[in-house]
């Protein structure tokens, strides 16, 4: 193995005593006592100067790998871009910059430029808009330039020019805003009026502009060649256009313009414009509008769906949907005649009618009923109404994929179910259809499957080829469908219909056996597939440790790495490429699909007993190109190392590569390296202070639940720790927790479960693994915390009746039931907890307004069966079924807008404790969701929990809200005392 790259002297100076010593001399100065000195000659961390800590953000390479661009943000919500030489010793701050691009050949860099917080209040509170601006950094001079009111900007694919687009007015409606094109070498500006979009191609410097002018005037679209500097019109009326949409690698625009006037902003149909050879003096143009060969008339194309071309131009992939019904004319008031009949036959004069009430003559006409406020859910609703309520506009936003084949002028359909999954395959010769359409009870309680039907695009015929699956996935190169049954992989050939076995013969197994949910069909490893070579010749398959070469048609396998015998996992690296939506391997700079097999693949290294984390590559071999033999000499380890290694990316035409390191006690700072990770350089300096405090550090323990099962714990020490000395330990639940290890945490008050700030107050913090057993959760996770609680005191670190327990939504959940099956917890805070085994089983997620009931049997609730089935195990397991038996002290917090957990949850144990006389208190934040987002209501939370624990594992004096509750009439003072509290 390559030697360590933090033994290289490539830490920063300051640093240098704290992370060069290594794990070793670390625990040698900790035994020998040293270590607690050496930690006690720095302060702990007020909260008063939290606000200085930073916060790692956003990072761009230039595409030289010369120039790197990152985001900083401090807790105080002050913000920078930093902007970085990596060939010498140079560092510009912009304060409030974001979201940096840098140009095509690296030599510029644009940003966003925001405003403070304060500023972003201010203007809100003044009823005035929150715009953005733009800086511009030449890299070369250093010369900056900035450019206000800019809501979007892009470079050109000669990183000549610029594009800025500003802001439109509000009135009138619809009307496009000033673009300005910048000549960066030049800086010449040339601006356009009216510009509602703009996208440049990226084979000439060509920028399409949709013009909107705000009424049924002048709108159009428009070519500016700005090489040239002349601009082209493709066409004007007074609709509106939209969805701009170049081929790659061609002159070729696609656009879609209503039928109706652009002032109809609520009309759906659109017609599809495209040209071809726009480089050229005469392109072609083609249109598809109503009518058109293979356009049903109950069919439109619509905005909601971006045009999008084939490889050779020859095809336009577009969304239609059921047209609107037209509406019917409006009945005519009656002619003269009419009138006059109706007058003679009631015969009553004006004098006749005075005595009658007055009438609305419209509403008598139009006699229109007031409709109730309604809604109807039925039993067999597929999607429950909320859902349906909640989804509305993305359901208005689906369509039925189409495409356009422009020479022939027709259309050929593909999906025919706007909520099924449709794609083009690679080549745009056959298209899939997923359909979950005859599997209704599935998709409503968890349990889903699909048939899977494959379409030719150029007859539209349909063929169904898979037929009641959970997992399938397409080839890159399109030829193959692949499934996975919950114990093999399977394949379809797409050309010939033949169907082959890939794993059963294989000695290893690709199912998850170990994950812990209820279900029908476990999924395979890494969820899938890790992707395939190039002209389809293999599909990559994970075990649980190891990476298998397979072929599509079942005739050979390979395992590519040695996972199993070291217990380390490997991945393939995979980087989504956005200009074509898929995923390719790193570094892979060619247009075909699928992995270059002459080029290495890059590895993710995950050791999950020792939660060590790295990369290695897999390099070609003279003998078979991704060294297919297997042979260790093929898999070059390049970096493994006792710390959260990942985001390992590469610069666009550079062979330099970058990745963030980071640990509980080392901020994550980025390194750039060569190919090989060697060398490693660390190019930023996030909380460059750091060494000026105490700081904990983060310990992987092993334990046995009381079921038997062999899991860990992370056991983060206090700041201030002397060994030997037992401190009150606050115990985190969830899940699977260990491999936060290695998770960097600024202290800060507004996240409010921060284990840094508790570590800094004095508190040891555990984070033990809990594995679940179906119909069984809340003891699964008795069993797991109350052993990795019992290892702790038993290594001397937690005092057995220090001993606090938090956690948030499932966490809370166990913070609420722990406490009432044990008395080991000297105090608990549960966060939007669910708390009933019966009224939670029939509740509902408001915010997507999904029904829990597939979540409760098949997801995180594990439960397998609906209560009625198996009662006892709902009892068992549920919180307030043992509320009386409670003897720890619960602080409870709920938002009561919570559209995840209803807080009804909290109100219904609170009365049930309240009942009990147990010691309760249940806090609850106005306006809040399942998470507090509000800055006074997160502090808030956070300095409560700190009093809580404070009291009942520190023997603190309680304040009243604690002990004896707090009178409407003085929440006021209550709040405004924890509000200004020094110190936090």
């Amino acid at each position: 193995m390559r030697a360590s790259i933090f033994a290289r002297g490539v830490w920063r100076r300051h640093r240098r005593d704290r992370l060069i010593t290594g794990a070793a001399i670390a625990a040698t100065l900790t035994a020998s006592g040293f270590g607690a000195a050496w930690s006690q000659e720095r302060p702990t961390i007020a909260p008063e100067d939290y606000g200085r800590w930073e916060n790692l953000g956003r990072a761009a390479l230039s595409p030289d790998g010369a120039w790197l661009a990152y985001g900083v943000e401090m807790v105080d919500e002050q913000a920078e871009l930093r902007i970085r030489s990596l060939e010498r010793d140079s560092m510009r701050s912009v304060p409030w910059g974001r979201n940096p691009a840098f140009a095509p050949d690296g030599r510029w860099l644009a940003w966003a430029v925001g405003v403070s917080p304060d500023e972003e209040e201010r203007l809100q509170k003044a009823e005035e808009p929150v715009r953005l601006g733009v800086g511009l950094l030449d890299l070369a001079s250093g010369e900056e330039r900035s450019f206000e009111e800019v809501r979007g900007f892009g470079f050109d694919s000669s990183a000549r020019f610029l594009a800025l687009h500003g802001y439109a007015p509000e009135e009138p409606k619809g009307k496009g805003a000033d673009l300005r094109v910048v000549d960066l070498a030049e800086g010449t500006t040339t601006t356009f009026g009216n510009v509602a979009e703009f996208a440049w191609s990226d084979s000439a410097s060509l920028l399409a502009l949709a013009v909107s002018t705000g009424g049924e005037e002048g709108n159009g679209v428009q070519v500016y060649d700005a090489d040239s500097g002349r601009i082209r019109s493709l066409g004007t009326s007074g609709s509106a256009y939209r969805q701009l949409a170049w081929r790659e690698g061609g002159a070729d625009l696609a656009v879609l313009r209503s039928r109706e006037p652009a002032s109809e902003e609520d009309a759906t149909a659109h017609d599809a414009l495209a040209w071809r050879g726009l480089d050229g003096e005469e392109p072609s143009e083609f249109a598809l509008t109503a009518g058109a060969a293979g356009l049903a008339d109950s069919l439109e194309v619509v905005r909601h769906a971006a045009p999008r071309w084939s490889d050779d131009g020859r095809l336009i992939a577009i969304g239609l949907r059921p047209a609107e019904p037209e509406e019917e004319p409006e009945d005519d008031e009656g002619t003269e005649e009419d009138a006059g009949e109706r007058t003679d036959t009631e015969g009553e004069s004006p004098e006749d009618a005075e005595g009658d009430a007055p009438q609305d003559s419209t509403a008598a006409e139009d006699d229109e009923p007031e409709l109730p406020g309604l809604q109807i859910w039925h039993s067999s609703d597929r999607r429950i109404f909320a859902r349906q309520q909640a989804s509305q506009d993305s359901d208005e936003r689906r369509t039925l994929l189409s495409v356009w084949h422009l020479d022939e002028a027709r259309v050929v359909q593909i999906g025919t179910d706007q909520r099924a999954s449709a794609q083009l395959l690679e080549g745009w010769t056959r298209a899939i259809e997923q359909t979950q359409e005859p599997y209704a009870w599935g998709e409503m309680f968890g349990r889903p499957y699909s048939d899977t039907w494959v379409v030719d695009v150029g007859t539209g015929e349909r063929e169904q080829v898979l037929e009641r699956v959970r997992y399938n996935w397409t080839s890159a190169g399109g030829r193959w469908l692949v499934a996975f049954d919950g114990s093999n992989y399977t394949s379809l050939d797409l050309q010939t219909g033949a169907r082959y076995d890939l794993t059963s013969e294989l000695p290893t197994v690709f199912a998850d056996t170990a994950y812990d949910t209820p279900t029908d069909v476990l999924p395979p490893h890494g969820f899938g597939p890790g992707g395939w070579l190039e002209n389809d010749e293999a599909v990559f398959l994970y075990d649980e440790h190891d990476i298998w070469r397979v072929s599509p048609d079942g005739s050979g396998a390979t395992r590519l790495t040695r996972g199993l015998e070291e217990d380390i996992t490997h991945r393939i690296v995979r980087e989504f490429d956005p200009s074509r939506g898929e995923f390719r391997t790193l570094g892979d700079d060619d247009d075909e699909p699928g992995f270059d097999p002459a080029q290495p693949i890059y590895l993710s290294l995950y050791g999950e007993r020792t939660e060590k984390r790295g990369y290695a590559r897999l390099v070609p071999a003279t003998d078979d190109a991704v060294g297919g033999q297997g042979d260790e000499s093929s898999i070059e380890r390049l970096v493994y190392e006792d710390k959260r290694i990942s985001g390992l990316t590469k610069a666009d035409s550079a062979d330099v590569y970058m990745f963030n390191v980071q640990a509980f006690d080392d901020p994550p700072d980025l390194f750039v390296a060569g190919p090989d990770l060697s060398d490693a350089r660390q190019v930023t300096d996030i909380n460059p202070f750091i060494s000026e405090y105490a700081w904990g550090r983060a310990e992987l323990v092993d334990f046995v639940s009381e079921g038997g099962r062999d899991l860990q714990a992370v056991l983060l020490y206090p700041a201030s720790y002397s060994p030997g000395e037992r401190v009150p330990m606050i115990v985190y639940t969830y899940e699977m927790l260990s491999p936060q290890i290695h998770f960097f945490s600024a202290p800060n008050e507004r996240r409010y479960y921060n284990f840094t700030a508790w570590t800094q107050q004095g508190y040891a913090v555990l984070l033990p693994d809990i594995v679940y057993r179906a119909r069984d959760p809340g003891i699964s996770a008795l069993e797991s915390v109350r052993a990795a609680v019992a290892r702790i005191v038993e290594l001397g670190v937690a005092d057995a009746d220090r001993v606090g327990l938090i956690g948030h939504s499932w966490g809370g959940y166990q913070a609420t039931f722990l406490p009432t099956r044990t008395d080991i917890f000297a105090a608990s805070v549960a966060g939007a907890p669910l708390t009933d085994f019966v009224s939670f089983m029939g509740a509902i997620h408001w915010n997507p307004g999904v029904p829990e009931v597939d979540h409760w049997e098949t997801g995180q609730a594990r439960m397998e069966v609906p209560f009625w089935d198996d009662p006892e195990a709902h009892r068992r397991n549920s919180p307030i079924h043992m509320v009386h038996e409670m003897e720890t002290p619960l602080l409870m917090a709920f938002g009561n807008e919570d559209g995840v957990v209803d807080w009804d949850q909290g109100t219904e144990f609170y009365n049930f404790a309240r009942r009990a006389g147990k010691q309760m208190v249940l806090l609850v934040y106005e306006g809040e969701d399942h998470g507090f987002r509000q800055e006074a209501n997160q502090v808030d939370y956070h300095r409560r929990i700190l009093e809580w624990f404070g009291h009942y594992l520190k023997g603190e004096p309680a304040p009243d809200w604690i002990t004896e509750g707090i009178p409407l009439d003085e929440l006021e003072d209550e709040a405004r005392r924890v509000a200004t509290k020094q110190g936090g």
